[in-house]
């Protein structure tokens, strides 16, 4: 679908010259004096859309060092899902290039041998010269990919999710299916007025999509996450279930939609507002990374969250429902020192950096330092930003949660992190103490954005999550127990990459004080936009698949005198899965 948002649509044009997009108050986060902008990167491409104005051309710039990258090839068993071929540069008079080379933020489904990736690609954005006036506009905007297998993962379909009439897509993907093998991918988009959260079926093992279901308007909205499941009564229904974060003026609200008649209508509220309080070190007013889960046996319902404080330490809240829904309760960690017993402390993984010229930034982070940014932080050319989603599986009331977090107790540190990870046998009431579910190994500092499944026998948990090693090269690794999760013995962790990569640049140095602006490589990404802000492993028939954005592959930049890093080789994103066997 190729549609001019200009001249078809009230979302107008695209700003990406100067950072014209606007964000709400309530997606700022202050912590020790720090503003934190929390939206995801997709969540910024929608605030853009909305904001209505056209790309200028571009200004002469200062030349930029990368680090040098050796040429990597593809090896090993891993099998890159998205097409080479799909990827595209485009370049216009006056303007740096238009690099379409993002394809990650990965979210795994799998039935029998068929398998669904959904992923964040920026192949899917086209830009032409504005009809009406002066400088460039987006005629295409389908950031939603997805590809498709039915061989347990050896060749794959590609294609764009389809929007809702009149819409765009904007990623965040989650995808699931249900006991029919019914495939469902829930995203960020856009109807021809305001924001979206959409949901879409596939009935052919994700090769055909049905076009996008609104489940609510809400500009306001960010990270969308979907789960499927059995209803708690009607034990031959599977329910879809969707829950997000709305940053309205006075709290990021939780948001949740439920449709029971497989994604074709929907019914929608809000489930928690959280309230601010006088002591920074508690919870306020805002929330985010939601992962609902359905029991596959009760069929009960859990959603964990990100509860962020002004302090340090945030924590994790989880939110249950016996009857689908209608009603919630919180579950009871029950943890020494926290300010209430449904809160799990955390810190946050990564340092603080700046990306671009008005967000500082948690992320890893390569060695290639454009000097300080905004409040002196630190800019990293080659980063890619840091999240806590808490991880979670369900199965008969045991409940398996894990995350990443710092190996630090104070906030935006250099300090590494690690995967921890607790169960609950009562479903939720109480929990086993935390344990790091990653090896210890003196060349690997970071462990960060965790995926966890269970697997047919509920004895064996799987983790899979990014390793940056101390040479800042980054690999994907699986923490695998036998014991629901008692110990992840070291060998039983397994290396899923066949080869290590480097992060691309994507926080390209533009301008100095007091501006700050920056680029990512492929302009049309938000900056500090690399592996993304998750990626995923699932489980089916005694199988474990992994989805993943992945760096190995190069491009070469085109020669071009606006282009800071004209002519350079640096890696690019894309997206590999892998099929693991543990012993």
């Amino acid at each position: 679908m190729t549609r001019s948002i200009a001249v078809t649509s009230a979302l107008a044009c695209l700003l990406l010259a100067t950072p014209g997009w606007a964000q709400s108050p309530t997606s700022i986060v202050s912590k020790l004096g720090v503003d934190e902008d929390v939206r995801s990167g997709m969540k910024v491409l929608i605030d853009e859309i909305l904001n209505g104005s056209v790309i200028l051309p571009d200004q002469p710039t200062a030349g930029t060092t990368l680090d040098a990258v050796p040429q990597v090839q593809l090896r090993g068993n891993n099998v890159q899902a998205n097409v080479p071929s799909g990827d595209y540069v485009q370049q216009f008079p006056g303007f740096r290039p238009f690099v379409h080379a993002t394809q990650s933020e990965v979210s795994t489904a799998a039935y029998g041998k068929n398998i669904v990736l959904g992923y964040n690609n920026s192949a899917g954005l086209h830009v032409i010269p504005n009809p009406s006036g002066p400088g460039l506009i987006l005629d295409r905007i389908l950031f939603s990919g997805f590809a498709a297998s039915g061989d347990g993962g050896q060749t794959w379909t590609n294609g764009f999710l389809p929007p809702s009439p009149d819409g765009v897509t904007a990623g965040d993907p989650s995808v699931g299916v249900d006991r029919h093998g019914n495939f469902y991918y829930a995203t960020l988009a856009a109807d021809a007025v305001h924001g979206t959260i959409q949901v879409n079926t596939s009935i052919d093992g994700g090769v055909t999509w049905s076009d996008g279901v609104v489940v609510q308007e809400d500009d306001d909205s960010d990270k969308e996450w979907l789960a499927v499941g059995r209803d708690p009564v009607h034990g031959d229904r599977d329910n879809v279930y969707v829950t997000w974060t709305s940053f309205q003026p006075t709290a990021c609200e939780l948001r949740f939609g439920r449709s029971t008649d497989g994604g074709a209508t929907w019914t929608t509220k809000t489930i928690f507002v959280p309230s601010a309080d006088p002591n920074p070190a508690h919870p306020q007013n805002c929330l985010q990374f939601s992962n609902p889960v359905v029991d596959s046996v009760t069929g009960t319902l859990y959603v964990p969250f990100l509860r962020y404080s002004n302090a340090n330490q945030d924590f994790i809240q989880m939110m249950i429902s016996d009857d689908a829904g209608d009603t919630f309760r919180f579950a009871s960690f029950n943890q020494p020192g926290a300010p209430s017993p449904t809160l799990l402390p955390v810190t946050q993984p990564g340092e603080l950096t700046a990306c671009g010229g008005t967000n500082i930034r948690l992320t890893i982070h390569g060695t290639a330092n454009a000097g300080p940014g905004r409040f002196g932080f630190p800019r990293y050319i080659n980063s890619s930003r840091l999240v806590l989603q808490p991880a979670v599986a369900a199965r008969n009331g045991i409940v398996y949660l894990a995350w990443s977090n710092s190996q630090s107790l104070f906030y935006g540190s250099s300090a590494g992190s690690d995967i921890l990870y607790l169960r609950s046998d009562d479903g939720g009431d109480t929990w086993t103490a935390p344990i790091v579910a990653n090896p210890t190994v003196s060349t690997d500092k970071h462990h960060v954005l965790p995926s966890l499944t269970i697997d047919t026998d509920p004895n064996d948990v799987h983790i899979s999550y990014y390793t940056q090693h101390t040479d800042t090269s980054v690999d994907l690794d699986m923490a695998n127990s036998h014991d629901r999760g008692d110990s992840f013995p070291v060998n039983r962790t397994v290396r899923v990459t066949s080869t290590s990569s480097a992060l691309p640049p994507t926080n390209i140095p533009l301008t100095n004080a007091p501006a700050f602006d920056a680029t990512n490589y492929d302009r049309l990404v938000a900056v500090c936009y690399g592996l993304g802000e998750y990626q995923s492993v699932t489980s089916s028939n005694g199988s474990v698949y992994v989805g993943w954005g992945d760096d190995r592959n190069q491009l070469t930049e085109p020669v071009n005198a606006l282009n800071p890093i004209s002519g350079q080789t640096h890696p690019e994103q894309d997206v590999f899965v892998q099929k693991v066997k543990v012993q």
